[in-house]
């Protein structure tokens, strides 16, 4: 196990971290161009693809909400066609109202999403969409990636599909990166969300831990609320576990040092990041949700 850990590991680790560099990217949805992009994604994700919304309800074919007004955005772009496959945001604070600036707050009651001193310094991650459609259409037009595809069925492609469906991993991986950076450059070293047992699963996998604080709603499926007190701490428990995904996941240390520098800013920033600690447990409902994880995995 220890040779696994030690060397198989980090090896599979960097092989498809450059695989997915190789052919995604991760851009800054931050010109009015780039935003239409955003939204149409999500329209195709929530409305076309599962049904979560009503199509009737964006007749321009553009999913948006009243948290977009005040939320930065990113975007997964394939390289070669410049396909957008998928999108997340950064929804930051209202200066002026931090206790209903999130989405989270509507739906738990835990202490510390209405505590305003943390709120001010804190981002949800949210609105994480990848397209099934559209990764395939960049797959088909793209050279080797051609050969990626969607079959389960096929027997003569089996080391295809394995390695398909670890690359997938990493694209909701990479957005996740994407907005933890974006989050640490801007200043805030708290972050809430409501994410499904899949992304939880697969941050876990990688050493990045994000502690529920309620217990679990249904919304489309199992979702639940969580909340980071400390992205640092974050990176630091990440890389004694798993050093060459915090090697990718933080590029190299420059996502973890962003980090510090924002919960070091000011003794206003250290005492949120500190009372975010102290009430990041205050409810102790991880036994349920340990429970729900479990059989949402089965």
């Amino acid at each position: 196990m220890a040779f696994v850990k030690n060397y198989v590991q980090p090896l599979t680790a960097r092989l498809f971290d450059r695989i997915y560099r190789h052919y995604f990217e991760v851009i800054r949805a931050d010109t009015p161009e780039l935003l239409n992009q955003v939204y149409t994604l999500r329209y195709q994700v929530y409305a076309d693809e599962h049904g979560f919304e009503n199509p009737d309800e964006f007749p321009d074919k553009r999913e948006m909400d009243e948290y977009d007004a005040n939320s930065e955005h990113i975007l997964l772009r394939h390289r070669r066609t410049k396909i957008c496959i998928g999108t997340a945001r950064a929804i930051l604070p209202k200066p002026d109202d931090p206790l209903n600036s999130f989405p989270v707050q509507e739906i738990s009651n835990h202490p510390m999403l209405h505590d305003a001193e943390i709120a001010r310094y804190a981002t949800e991650f949210s609105r994480l969409a990848i397209s099934k459609e559209y990764l395939k259409q960049s797959c088909d037009a793209s050279g080797a990636m051609s050969t990626f595809q969607f079959d389960p069925t096929c027997k003569d492609k089996r080391f295809t599909m394995w390695l398909t469906k670890r690359i997938v991993r990493f694209l909701s991986v990479g957005l996740m990166a994407g907005i933890l950076e974006l989050a640490a450059e801007r200043g805030y070293p708290i972050m809430f969300a409501v994410m499904e047992p899949f992304l939880i699963r697969n941050l876990r996998k990688i050493g990045f831990e994000f502690p529920f604080m309620d217990a679990a709603v249904e919304y489309h499926g199992l979702r639940h609320p969580c909340g980071l007190p400390s992205l640092y701490d974050a990176f630091v428990t990440m890389k004694r576990v798993s050093p060459s995904s915090w090697q990718i996941i933080s590029r190299g240390g420059r996502t973890q040092q962003l980090a510090w520098e924002a919960e070091t800013k000011t003794e206003e920033v250290r005492l949120a990041v500190a009372k975010a600690k102290k009430l990041a447990h205050a409810t102790p409902s991880a036994d349920l949700d340990a429970l729900e994880l479990r059989q949402a995995a089965e």
